[in-house]
Order: structure tokens, then C-alpha cells, then sequence
């Protein structure tokens, strides 16, 4: 194995943070990928190309802000009608090419604007294990943060063009490079299961419960498991490689959740 294909994408997307990816609204204006010799620490093929969809949403004061990208700028240089098809053509060409795919935070975002951006020209999106390096790369404790700008702050390098697709692949791809790529598809190919903390509601008119009760949830939550409103559970996603290495012991009662 020598070959990983870095992806990124950036979209307009229609209420990304309250609801995530939606397919049938959302659409990708650039895609950046690189093809990464793992041997040799370096690129060897890079692909960038802005996109205009004809039917994309009008490019947000947000999304310029971020990605420096605006209307004007599609219109003139965003690729359109065949051309498109073209350009995920040669995106098929380095897929398979590589061993394996990367992206960061690719499961939430990338992988299904992607398959939904594939399917709407009638092309099929090759099978191949994906890297993420926000969950599959196991960071030292003290690096906490998992947006890429602490990541490339922890790992001493700046992005000197931050949120364009081909410049946040290079950085995924520099940071990543740092790590053993045996142990990141280990992870990768590794279950995910989700876990539950054993933690019931105290009687709230007892202050020794109460004490017990939020010294165990500060312990849940500084495991970084979450609360779900929903199930009114805390719970944390995890690789099951861990729980099989044993490496998974926290200090509070949890247990697996089943499917």
C-alpha cells in the first residue's frame, strides 16, 4: 500500500449546521483531491476545480466569508453542463488509483455530498475504504481540538489559504503523514459502536446524591461523551478495535449500546 487519495470538498448547503447534509438542496462549487505517495511523503497527482451546478443555491454571505468563494467567481470559473462530468471522470481515474481515500470528517460531510454529487450525473462512485482523519488517526491527549485549523496550529504550520478544497487537502494530508497509515486503516476498517453511560437522575431533594451525580457527569462529560436529547442519553461513538484492545476504560459505569 503507497497510494491515498486525499478529498475535499466545499458546498452551499441549505442549513448545515442545524441539519446536516441534504441531498436533495446541497451542492458541491469545489472539489480538491490529491493523489499521495506514502513512500515518498509527497503528491504526485493533484486535481482543483471549482464546480457551478445549474442548480446550486446562491453562494451565501457566510460561505464567501469562509471560503472566498462568491456568484462572480463561479460564473467565471466554475466548471458547468458536461464539463462537470468531465471533471468527476478524472476523480474516478485517481479513486482507483489509490488504496484507500481520505477526507476530514468525510462520514458528515464529504462521502455523501460526493455519492449524491456522483449520482445526479449518472456515475458511479468507486468502493473504496475511506480514512477520516478526524476520527481514524489517534492525536496525543493533549491536542483536543479536531477542526483542522488547531490541528495544522498543533502539528506548527498555518493554512495560508484556508477552507479552498485542494489547499485543506494538502494540510489533512501533511498532518496525516505524521502518523503510522497501518494503524489509521486499522481504525478505519474497524466498526464503530456507540456507547452508554450508566448514569441515572439522583433524588434531587438528597444534596448527597446530587453531589455523586454531578461529579459522575463531569466524568462522562470530560470523556467527551455527548447528550442526546432524544434517548436522554449521554453517549460516545467509538472504533470497537479499542474496546477489543482493552484500551477503553473509563471511570464510571457504561455499556454498549445495541443496534
Amino acid at each position: 500500500m503507497s497510494l491515498i487519495l486525499g478529498i475535499d470538498l466545499e458546498g452551499i448547503n441549505k442549513d448545515l449546521i442545524m441539519k446536516g447534509v441534504d441531498t436533495k438542496t446541497d451542492r458541491v462549487i469545489e472539489i480538491g483531491a490529491v493523489l499521495w505517495d506514502w513512500e515518498l511523503g509527497q503528491p504526485v497527482k493533484i486535481l482543483s476545480e471549482l464546480v457551478d451546478e445549474v442548480d446550486r443555491l446562491p453562494i451565501s454571505e457566510e460561505v464567501e466569508l469562509i471560503t472566498g468563494i462568491n456568484d462572480s467567481c463561479l460564473e467565471r470559473w466554475g466548471a458547468k453542463g458536461p464539463a462537470i462530468h468531465d471533471i468527476l471522470g478524472r476523480l474516478i481515474e485517481l479513486m482507483e488509483k489509490a488504496d484507500y481515500l481520505m477526507a476530514h470528517n468525510g462520514v458528515g460531510y464529504d462521502t455523501p455530498m460526493l455519492r449524491a454529487m456522483f449520482h445526479r450525473y449518472d456515475m458511479e462512485m468507486p468502493e473504496k475504504v475511506w480514512i477520516d482523519t478526524m476520527t481514524d488517526i489517534e492525536y496525543p491527549k493533549q491536542m483536543k481540538g479536531r477542526s483542522m485549523a488547531l490541528l495544522e496550529h498543533s502539528h506548527g504550520f498555518i493554512n495560508p489559504f484556508p477552507h479552498r478544497a485542494v489547499t485543506d487537502v494538502l494540510s489533512m494530508l501533511k498532518i496525516a503523514s505524521g502518523y503510522d497509515v497501518k494503524r489509521m486503516i486499522k481504525m478505519a476498517e474497524s466498526p464503530r459502536v456507540t456507547l452508554v453511560a450508566a448514569l441515572k437522575a439522583p433524588n434531587w431533594k438528597d444534596p448527597a446524591q446530587v453531589a455523586e451525580f454531578n461529579e459522575v457527569k463531569n466524568k462522562v462529560a470530560k470523556s467527551r461523551f455527548k447528550w442526546n436529547p432524544s434517548t436522554k442519553q449521554w453517549t460516545k461513538e467509538i472504533h470497537k478495535i479499542l474496546i477489543d484492545e482493552g484500551k477503553i476504560n473509563f471511570d464510571f459505569e457504561y455499556f454498549m449500546k445495541e443496534d
